[in-house]
């Protein structure tokens, strides 16, 4: 298959999540501008592009435009409030939707059809993504602020801060908004479940992250990244972008403020605040994430083979075919039953004449018909609370549990004779197939189940030997059912 620039989005969102996205950039924006940005512009990370990028990930083409179109709009229109001048105003907002419309197509390519930022692999492409897109908008940007509005910056340097900027932006905020949209319920009445604990964590975070820069001649900031790595080990990666992202923005607001050690190590260098700034932040990603991923790999492994053991114990306990229990397992249910003094009734079914269906229909279609029989069985004793067991062949056995009657009984092995004598449709006919039943009682003071299964088995032979198509409780005489099945149906 040849190289695809891009893939189709990934659901069909509706208005709702474009509005999402578009309330998200806004407050990203705002933060960013008036909060996380020094008195001479800077600022080191801005996450708005991720609403954009995530519009153009999750939303139909028509609506991803419109999302940009409002983004940029907003963007227009909270620049002018802050410090940029009108030129530098329209650039960053154009500069800001080329980043996502670049990163999308390869986002997509990359990243999975179902954009998952959380694993590490997917992760580790979408950071080479966000830093090539980064690295041609901000070349465009220096260029066009050298050439025509006359920055007497340093072009390398401001290059470099402007690349690490926006991808930094992109790494800490597009998987956090990623899980919001996701998470986001799609009915009113929907509550979304939250992990106390987690959320416990991450307050933690984002209440060192205030001590550590506020704090400024105390080595708080250190004991963020245990904080951190202790929410990696025990919350999902969703809840542990989130808390880089909530500590990163309250790092950035408090630093471009003049606040923590950062900006006391460079009090006079606005830029080079953000310079030191952004390599701490990376870290928290560098340092966290493996350790989170870790412990997912660990979880998913361990799910598998939790899996991996009930599929086992199924194949184990359950006939392939019929998906009744073998008959171990169902000899074990009746042992537990008799230990527990329990009572009931236990049913051995022998299905009539089975030999010409196989015969005359062949064995597939006699595959076919067991599947339907043992199916019809489940749905009978189910309802009672029952379990099912095929023995082999043409002959299954049922459990019932519960104090029957003389007439109780009589009632119950008469109506499952009937059920059981219903037309089946199976390999493209309908057929009515009588069954055979010996049933044997429960009592609390049963010897054992091989001597249940015993006498149910006499029962059973005095069924057949008295014309099949009936039922006898063991000591008692067979009731049979004279009622002869109907003619042979092919389905149109």
């Amino acid at each position: 298959m040849g190289w695809r620039p891009c893939r189709s989005a990934e659901v069909r969102r509706g208005i709702d999540t474009a509005a999402l996205l578009v309330a998200l950039f806004g407050l990203c924006a705002l933060a960013t501008r008036f909060l996380l940005s020094d008195d001479s512009g800077y600022s080191s990370f801005w996450s708005a592009n991720a609403a954009m990028l995530v519009a153009l990930l999750t939303l139909r083409p028509a609506l991803a435009a419109a999302v940009l179109a409002a983004c940029l709009c907003t963007n227009l229109l909270i620049n002018q409030l802050s410090a940029l001048s009108p030129p530098e105003s329209v650039l960053a907002c154009i500069l800001n939707v080329l980043q996502a419309v670049l990163a999308a197509p390869f986002t997509r390519r990359f990243c999975g059809a179902v954009t998952n930022l959380m694993r590490p692999r997917r992760f580790a492409a979408f950071t080479v993504i966000a830093l090539l897109s980064a690295a041609a908008e901000a070349a465009l940007g220096v260029a066009v602020e050298r050439i025509f509005l006359n920055d007497p910056g340093v072009p390398l340097h401001e290059w470099v801060q402007w690349v690490l900027c926006d991808a930094l932006g992109l790494l800490l905020a597009t998987p956090a908004v990623l899980h919001l949209v996701r998470a986001s319920p799609r009915r009113p009445a929907t509550r979304p479940h939250v992990d106390t604990g987690a959320l416990t964590l991450l307050l933690l975070c984002a209440a060192l992250a205030v001590l550590s820069f506020a704090w400024a001649r105390s080595p708080l900031f250190l004991f963020v990244y245990p904080a951190l790595a202790m929410l990696a080990f025990h919350a999902r990666a969703a809840w542990v972008f989130t808390a880089i992202f909530f500590v990163s923005i309250l790092a950035s607001a408090l630093t471009a403020h003049g606040l923590g050690p950062i900006a006391r190590l460079s009090p006079d260098g606005h830029l080079m605040r953000e310079d030191m700034l952004q390599p701490y932040l990376f870290s928290l990603l560098l340092v966290v994430l493996p350790i989170n991923n870790a412990v997912g790999e660990k979880r998913r492994y361990t799910s598998r083979l939790l899996l991996l053991k009930a599929n086992l114990e199924y194949a184990a306990t359950h006939d392939a075919l019929t998906a009744t229990m073998n008959r171990q397992m169902f000899e074990t249910v009746l042992g537990a039953l008799i230990a527990r003094h329990a009572s009931g009734i236990v049913l051995f079914i022998d299905i009539d004449d089975f030999k010409s269906i196989n015969d005359g229909l062949g064995h597939q279609a006699g595959d076919e018909f067991l599947k339907a029989f043992g199916a019809r069985m489940r749905e009978l004793v189910g309802g009672l609370h029952g379990s099912v067991g095929r023995f082999g062949g043409d002959e299954f056995a049922a459990i019932v549990p519960g104090a029957f009657s003389p007439a109780e009984r009589d009632h119950l092995c008469a109506s499952i004779s009937d059920a059981l004598r219903a037309p089946y449709c199976f390999a493209g006919i309908t057929r009515s197939v009588t069954a055979s039943i010996g049933a044997a009682m429960i009592d609390p003071g049963s010897a054992g189940a091989d001597d249940l299964m015993r006498k149910a088995d006499i029962a059973l032979y005095m069924t057949k030997a008295s014309g099949r198509n009936g039922y006898t409780l063991f000591g008692m005489p067979p009731a049979a059912n004279a009622v002869p099945p109907p003619p042979m149906i092919m389905l149109q």
